[in-house]
């Protein structure tokens, strides 16, 4: 997914509405888990405004280690609507995100500089509406331990910012963390020699949380 460890995701969904010179421009910004979502959302907003000149859209979805990216002018001049709504998301780190942006045409028009100001302005503004949240790339990890060793290793779990997402007992006690990717491969090696080398870790599938 790149070099960046740190994105941010919409805690709450944000609205705008402005006027640029008798052209009425509806902001949307919200959360989506997929791509199949933003397009429904994209669709649910077409038809709420389907006597709207113009649904133009954007959105950022995170698919295991890709990103996909995709922006939609929806008939105004290439490049003057969904890319400067994209450029407003990527500016503040989103994924799973989408954008859509209803025009309804007040019969003057704005030109291709008007438009990318007004659409980017929209965008922004749903933005400011919105709260967002930040995610970061983190890793399970699976650590089996011997009973006496359980407390000590929870204390240290807790001190390293790492959740114990489930825990198992039979002859050993197993637990599964998720944690700070770079936190992963020291506390591997801390567990290690907190156990004098009983117990066992196990790294698992990286994610963004």
């Amino acid at each position: 997914m790149g070099s960046n460890d740190t994105y941010n995701i919409i805690k709450k969904d944000g609205n705008s509405e402005i006027v640029v010179t008798k052209s009425k421009f509806i902001g949307f910004l919200g959360s989506v888990s997929t791509v199949e979502e933003a397009e429904g959302i994209v669709n649910k907003i077409r038809k709420k405004y389907n006597d709207a000149r113009h649904n133009c859209y954007a959105y950022i979805v995170m698919d295991g280690d890709n990103i996909i990216k995709k922006a939609s002018d929806d008939g105004e001049p290439s490049g003057t609507a969904g890319r400067p709504m994209l450029a407003v998301m990527e500016g503040a780190e989103l994924v799973n995100a989408v954008c859509v942006v209803t025009r309804y045409f007040g019969g003057v028009l704005l030109g291709t500089g008007g438009l990318v100001r007004a659409y980017t302005d929209a965008a922004a503004q749903a933005l400011e509406d919105s709260e967002i949240s930040p995610i970061r790339r983190g890793r399970y990890v699976k650590i089996t331990i011997d009973y006496p060793d359980e407390s000590t290793l929870r204390r240290h779990l807790e001190n390293e910012g790492f959740e114990i997402t489930d825990t198992a007992y039979s002859e050993k006690v197993s637990l599964t963390v998720l944690g700070p990717e770079e936190k992963a491969e020291p506390l591997s090696k801390r567990v290690t020699d907190m156990t004098g080398g009983k117990a066992s870790c196990e790294m698992l599938e990286s994610v963004y949380y």
